[in-house]
């Protein structure tokens, strides 16, 4: 693969940075550790100066307001994003909604675009993807999935239990993954306004991490009313849909993993280069600079397998195997990093007087959500096993 950066890029990720520096950095002071929330008029401030930077969407094509970058460029610019934890959210291309943008336009109708997609670009309203269950409903294994869809005239009746559903409260409308007529493999997806008679955000489960806007949530569907024509897609095409939008999505997270490992390193450099100890500054001892360098190797190596899986689906070539690898390494990195600069900065990384506590809190996730590490080593192994994949 071409691993030059257009100048149109490299000027993009210069942006970018400076959004992260001069905007979003200082206004993490405001976030509520507690909550996992910014001050309302605050955001609306930062999304306007996100947009007049030209950073609004920039995953979207120039057609829907985004900046028209592919994969590889996208992935350089997010992964600059990434530094801070408020600033993908701000310029609107975080998750849940970055990648349920990405789904409906490839796949909604120009009825479903109207009413959901195009508010969900501009920013007015916020979204979720329902896909994961209360045991022994889908987790990481699909094929479990219990929600279930009945035809009835021109609607679909709906009922299923779901949990740690990403951005539910607050949100205008759902993505729900669920059966046909029983059938897993009629497995169908729903777009479902969260004021639908029958569902009930039940709880924004407490848990370990800020949660961001939204939190994560169980939510009940006890005979919600979907009109056929908010089906997305066609009957069973659930999974190959979910699909489209999950291999990509993986790869955003990863790209805004490699960014906030790289602030972790970052604040640990500020620390160990003012910091004397034994008589000398903590940057100059030995076991210290390994430290950085182990660190290093890891975000360089989380970067090129992050690019090459982007490289393979611009070209339209199968990536499941590389997002994989680069779900799986880069995860571990951004817990690894965070772990080595709360230990480079002492008890000051242990503290709130930093930031890095927060960032780790919410890091613990990256390891579970979209694919648990193990998942992703038994599909790798699989494939490689089964000739599927080349070593």
């Amino acid at each position: 693969m071409d691993l030059s950066i257009a100048p149109e890029i490299e000027t993009l990720r210069t942006r970018a940075r400076a959004f992260v520096d001069e905007v979003a950095i200082p206004a993490e002071s405001r976030f509520d550790y507690e909550r996992g929330r910014m001050p309302e008029d605050l955001v609306e401030n930062l999304r306007a100066e996100a947009r007049r930077r030209g950073l609004w969407t920039a995953h979207l094509p120039l057609s829907e307001g985004g900046l028209g970058l592919d994969l590889v460029g996208t992935a350089l610019v997010f992964s600059e994003l990434g530094r801070s934890p408020i600033a993908p959210y701000l310029c609107n291309c975080d998750a849940p909604d970055e990648g349920n943008m990405h789904l409906l336009h490839l796949a909604a109708s120009p009825e479903q675009k109207e009413k959901y997609y195009r508010p969900l670009v501009a920013g007015q309203i916020r979204s979720a993807f329902a896909m994961t269950e209360v045991a022994p409903g889908a987790g990481s294994d699909p094929s479990s999935l219990a929600t279930n869809a009945v035809k009835d005239g021109v609607h679909y009746v709906l009922n299923g239990h779901k949990w740690y559903c990403t951005g539910a409260q607050g949100a205008t409308f759902l993505i729900v993954m669920s059966r046909l007529e029983g059938s897993f493999r009629k497995a169908s997806l729903f777009l479902v306004p969260t004021d639908a008679p029958g569902y009930t955000m039940v709880q924004e489960i407490p848990g370990m991490g800020s949660h961001g806007p939204g939190g994560h949530c169980e939510l009940k569907f006890e005979n919600v009313r979907v009109p056929e024509s908010m089906m997305l897609g066609k009957p069973g095409h659930g999974f190959r849909l979910s699909q489209e939008r999950l291999g990509p999505a993986r790869l955003t997270h990863c790209m805004r993993w490699i960014g906030l490992s790289r602030r972790s390193m970052e604040i640990a450099r500020s620390y160990a280069l003012e910091r004397e100890l034994f008589g000398s500054k903590l940057a100059e001892h030995q076991g210290i600079q390994w430290m950085f360098a182990e660190c290093a190797l890891k975000i360089e190596s989380g970067l090129l397998l992050t690019l090459k899986a982007a490289d393979l689906l611009r070209k339209g070539q199968d990536a499941r195997q590389a997002i994989s690898l680069a779900k799986w390494q880069v995860s571990e990195t951004l817990q690894h990093c965070l772990d080595q600069a709360i230990q480079i900065c002492g008890s000051h990384g242990f503290s709130r007087y930093m930031k890095l506590e927060w960032f780790y809190r919410d890091a613990r996730a990256a390891r579970i959500a979209d694919g648990p590490t193990e998942t992703h080593k038994m599909v790798i192994g699989r494939n490689l096993l089964t000739g599927k994949a080349a070593f």
